[in-house]
């Protein structure tokens, strides 16, 4: 799969059928993004002449709504693009001329580095749900302290209350927490 803009495409044509690549060109993201791309088994080679902000939100579209493995390779690109593209870390960027000789390994090598950082992306929007579940049982056991329980009576309140109702704890934290609100703003 490739969007090749403003660009002999001949190489990667060429390498593509080397390798027995079904290869689907575009030559704009508008006609890219009509296309049903399969994340799962799609690597997106992207040849461009210059990087322009276009690409950048493309890109970052992309990464959003259907992230797959990305290759790109420009003649021109600013240093601050390099390190918004790199910094994603799902995208391996290749400078021009590309040796499209070497297809096989660059389209390993991004798989590589895109599964390396979904685990890391994975990985940080687990701990942020943590964090923030963490948040709600401290918040919940300030608000029940307020009304003179100790923090461990207030703790053990929450936990009564989540095993009562089958409910997690970060989720019946937050409805306590509420309810306690409630009662000290009538205060």
């Amino acid at each position: 799969m490739s969007l090749i803009e403003d660009t002999d495409n001949r190489g990667l044509i060429d390498a593509a059928k080397r390798h027995d690549f079904d290869l689907v060109s575009f030559t704009s993201i508008s006609q890219f993004e009509r296309f049903e791309l399969n994340n799962a088994t799609d690597t997106v080679v992207m040849v461009v002449d210059t990087i322009r902000a276009s690409h950048l939100q493309f890109i970052e579209r992309l990464m959003a709504f259907a992230p797959a493995p990305l290759i790109i390779t420009a003649t021109s690109i600013e240093p601050w693009q390099l390190s918004t593209l790199l910094h994603c870390g799902r995208v391996t960027y290749v400078p021009q001329p590309f040796d499209y000789s070497r297809l096989v390994k660059l389209m390993e090598l991004a798989l590589v580095r895109f599964k390396t950082a979904n685990r890391l992306h994975s990985k940080v929007a687990e701990l942020e749900c943590r964090i923030e579940d963490e948040k709600r049982i401290q918040l919940a056991k300030r608000d029940l302290q307020q009304s003179g329980l100790s923090e461990q009576d207030a703790h053990k309140v929450i936990q009564k209350v989540s095993m009562d109702g089958g409910v997690r704890l970060p989720d019946c934290a937050a409805g306590l927490g509420k309810i306690a609100q409630g009662r000290f703003a009538h205060k």
